[in-house]
């Protein structure tokens, strides 16, 4: 038996803006001659996934065509053969392919019996792991055959031999057979895209559909669910947005609610979108859920031109605070500095988190620089990573300000740093381009309009840098301590940053001790030592003692 992990290897090809024009310029002759010759050029693999999705897009073309019916001995073949795989518990890959092949060509000829029957004797043990294929994790490993093809082709073979009356269960029934070795997100969508035609009577079952996943156990998690978006893609079938806000009223679930809203801003219906954002903001208590609504409902406001919209950003950070949504309020309007440093002191007034990044970011732009300093020398050495961590914000804000615009060396690749977007994981926007988003300004943009660094006296320099030292002396100790040998290079980068800017604070005596000093204590650390040389060989000399 062959076992093995499918490799496949391959640079990026890049688009070729002439490949459409070529194209349309070529006969329907030239393009079949082009197919053939392709075929005949691919490996085994990538020529038997080609050659089954030109024949599924033939048979579902408006040409007529059909593939020819399998021959009559075929299901039983298939069966008995399944049945002596689940016996000794294995099959060969290349086998198990010629089958789900030969149910598939029986899908797209319209011989859904036979077509049912050959898919119900494989997918299911193998979905279940009674049938060892070889694979290491998924079956898509060793199979050239499509999987999820096959398994969507199969629900719709149950869908079509199914009477009415008891089609709904039948179907549900076959998704979670299947559900090992293949993902129904949308049953219905995917139904539709695999099927020959129209599905039959589909006016019928969307009714008893819905009314058979309403009857399905509810489950105690207020995560997705399949059962929840199953029935969501049906009511809105069915019933429209109308549907998704009855479910989502009656459920008060967060993501029916959320599913709700969001089909609203699919079709730009920013007032009805607007009104449903804030009726759902309030069933919906659980923060990580709450944010996204009042996200919503903020963009929402904007799109409508309202005037409360900076408003609506302000009370989502309130609401379930992350550094994106203060970012997004503290940076809403084009504000001038005096507004950014006014909007910063009532966030301080008013916050809602202990979050040492926000804090420290909040207290920087109020001008309140040497509370900020202090976050960060009381900070750890572990946990920058942490939202509770002021270290990416202050260390680099701290350098970019010290260092005075210069535009190499350290501390300019840590200012770098604050000038990349900043993504809350639990955000729902993606980006896709598909929709507006809301403005998320960089957290370099804020600090440069705040202009915190214009007027610093000399000791506020010095606490900076201070901190700075403190901070770095933490978290060398921390990483070397606890042997995170990938951040090694991190360590060393505040270290030789601290070095950069001693002599903009008239500190490069003390700080060329501190350097000496830490390179005894920590002097069995080859990798560190390495590390340290290769940051501080970008400095423009080390301080002398």
């Amino acid at each position: 038996m062959t076992y093995g992990r499918r490799i496949m290897r391959g640079m990026p090809v890049p688009d070729d803006p002439d490949l459409v024009s070529a194209l349309d310029a070529m006969s329907a002759e030239d393009l079949r001659a082009f197919v053939r010759d392709a075929l005949e050029r691919l490996d085994d693999e990538l020529r038997a996934g080609l050659q089954d999705r030109l024949i599924a897009r033939a048979a579902q073309g408006s040409s007529g065509w059909r593939p020819s019916i399998p021959p009559s001995g075929l299901v039983e073949e298939a069966k008995g053969f399944a049945e002596s795989a689940c016996r000794v518990g294995h099959a060969e890959p290349r086998d198990v392919d010629h089958y789900l092949r030969c149910g598939s060509k029986a899908f797209l000829a319209g011989d859904y019996p036979a077509a049912r029957q050959v898919f119900a004797a494989f997918l299911p043990p193998i979905a279940d792991g009674e049938i060892y294929l070889g694979q290491h994790e998924m079956v898509d490993e060793v199979l050239t055959a499509s999987e999820h093809e096959c398994a969507a082709q199969y629900v719709v073979n149950v869908y079509i031999t199914t009477p009415l009356a008891s089609r709904a269960g039948a179907v549900l029934e076959a998704i979670g057979a299947v559900r090992g070795i293949a993902s129904f997100w949308s049953p219905l969508e995917q139904m539709e895209r695999v099927a020959i035609g129209l599905l039959p009577e589909l006016d019928a079952f969307l009714p008893a559909w819905v009314e058979h996943l309403e009857r399905q156990p509810v489950p105690e998690s207020e995560w997705v669910d399949d059962r929840g978006r199953w029935l969501r893609e049906a009511v809105l079938r069915l019933e429209g947005v109308a549907g998704l806000e009855r479910v989502a009223r009656e459920t008060e679930r967060p993501e029916a609610v959320h599913a709700w809203c969001e089909a609203l801003v699919e079709r730009r219906q920013w007032a009805e979108a607007l009104r449903a954002y804030d009726d759902a903001a309030k069933m919906v208590r659980t923060s990580r859920w709450r944010g996204g609504l009042l996200d919503g409902a903020a963009l929402a406001a904007e799109q409508l031109g309202r005037r409360d919209a900076i408003k609506r950003l302000q009370a989502a950070w309130l609401g379930a605070p992350s550094l994106v949504r203060l970012l997004r309020w503290l940076g809403a309007g084009a504000p001038a500095a005096s507004t950014v440093s006014k909007r910063a002191k009532q966030a301080l007034e008013r916050c809602p988190t202990k979050s040492g990044r926000q804090l420290g970011l909040l207290h920087l732009l109020a001008g309140n620089v040497r509370e900020a300093a202090k976050l960060l020398a009381k900070a750890p050495g572990l946990g920058w990573s942490s939202d509770e961590h002021p270290g990416h914000i202050l260390f680099p804000a701290f350098a970019g300000m010290l260092g005075n615009g210069t535009e190499a060396g350290p501390s300019a690749t840590l200012l770098a740093g604050l000038r990349e977007p900043v993504r809350d994981p639990l955000d729902w926007d993606f980006g896709d381009g598909r929709r507006p988003r809301l403005a998320t300004p960089a957290v370099a943009d804020l600090i440069a309009v705040a202009g915190p660094g214009a007027k610093l006296d000399s000791k506020s320099r010095t606490a900076m840098l201070d901190a700075m030292q403190s901070a770095a002396t933490k978290r060398v100790e921390g990483i070397l301590g606890n042997k995170r040998r990938r951040h090694y290079g991190h360590a060393a980068s505040l270290v030789s940053c601290c070095v950069e800017l001693a002599p903009a604070v008239g500190k490069q005596k003390p700080m060329a001790s501190w350097l000496e000093s830490l390179r005894r204590e920590h002097s069995r650390f080859y990798a560190f030592r390495e590390e340290l040389q290769a940051a501080l060989a970008s400095v423009s000399s080390e301080p002398e003692e």
